[in-house]
C-alpha cells in the first residue's frame, strides 16, 4: 500500500554518513524507507557524505545502501541532493545512475506557498577566509581529478586526513567566523526569496529577518547526523522534527 503524502517536502542536512558511523547510516536509511515517503519531495542540503571520493564510493558499504535507498525513494518522489563542504565531487553520472537531482549551489523553489532559496550554508559563511580559501584549492580541476582518481585505498587516506584537520580547524575558530554573515544573508534575500534554509553551521533555529522588503524567515538546520533534525513544509508551514 502507497504510503500517504503528509508532507510537501522534507529539507535536511548534514548526514556525514561514512564507514566509521554505522548508526547514523542506518537510522538514516531507516529514516528513508519510513519518513521520507510522506513527503513529495525530499532536498538533502549538502553534507550527505563526510566525504565523497569518486563513483567506485557507490560499491563501497554503507555509501551503497544508502544510494539504494534513495533510488528506492526517487522511483515515487522527487529527490534534491546538493553539495556541502564534505561531498563536493558528487557528480551528474551518481546523480543519474541513483535517481536523483543534484544541486552545486543552490535552488529556488516554492514551498508552503513561499519562494524558498535552498543552499547548503557554507557561502553565507563569508567571514570564515580560511575555509574558503581551501575549498577553492580542493575544487580545483587538479586536486579533484588527484583525488577521483587515486587507489580507493589512498583515497580514503585522504578522507582521514581531510576530516581530521576539518575539526582541527574549527576548534580553533570563533562563532563569528563560523556563522553566517550578515552582509550575506541580507544580499540573498534581496533576490526576492521570502524564506532561507540553510545547513552547515549544525545549528536548529528559527529567525527573522527584517529587511527593505519586510520581515521574512531564516531555518538553519541541525545537524541530521547527530540528532535527528529535519525540516518538514505542510498546510501548516514550515516545522521542526526530530527522527
Amino acid at each position: 500500500m502507497e504510503t500517504p503524502r503528509t508532507y510537501e517536502a522534507i529539507i535536511l542536512s548534514d548526514v556525514h554518513a561514512s564507514e566509521d558511523s554505522a548508526c547514523i547510516c542506518r537510522r538514516f536509511v531507516e529514516f528513508l524507507s519510513g519518513v521520507a515517503p510522506r513527503a513529495r519531495r525530499l532536498f538533502i542540503l549538502g553534507d550527505l557524505f563526510d566525504f565523497w571520493f569518486g563513483p567506485r564510493q557507490a560499491e563501497i558499504a554503507p555509501y551503497g545502501e544508502i544510494l539504494g535507498a534513495l533510488a528506492a525513494l526517487a522511483s515515487s518522489a522527487q529527490v534534491t541532493v546538493f553539495h556541502g563542504n564534505r561531498d563536493f565531487y558528487l557528480d551528474a553520472g551518481i546523480a543519474g545512475r541513483f535517481g536523483f537531482r543534484l544541486v552545486a549551489q543552490s535552488a529556488t523553489e516554492t514551498l508552503c506557498g513561499r519562494k524558498a532559496l535552498l543552499c547548503h550554508g557554507d557561502m553565507l559563511c563569508t567571514n570564515d577566509v580560511s575555509y574558503h580559501r581551501m575549498r577553492a584549492v580542493l575544487e580545483s580541476p587538479a586536486v579533484e581529478w588527484l583525488v577521483t582518481h587515486s587507489p580507493t585505498a589512498l583515497a580514503r587516506a585522504m578522507a582521514r586526513f581531510s576530516r581530521r584537520r576539518s575539526k582541527l580547524a574549527v576548534t580553533g575558530k570563533t562563532q563569528r567566523v563560523l556563522g553566517i554573515n550578515e552582509g550575506a544573508l541580507r544580499a540573498s534575500f534581496a533576490g526576492g526569496a521570502d524564506v532561507i534554509v540553510c545547513g552547515h553551521t549544525h545549528v536548529e533555529s528559527t529567525r527573522t529577518v527584517e529587511t527593505s522588503a519586510g520581515p521574512r524567515t531564516l531555518y538553519t538546520l541541525g545537524d541530521f547526523g547527530a540528532d535527528g533534525s529535519y525540516l518538514v513544509c505542510d498546510a501548516g508551514g514550515f516545522r521542526f522534527r526530530r527522527a
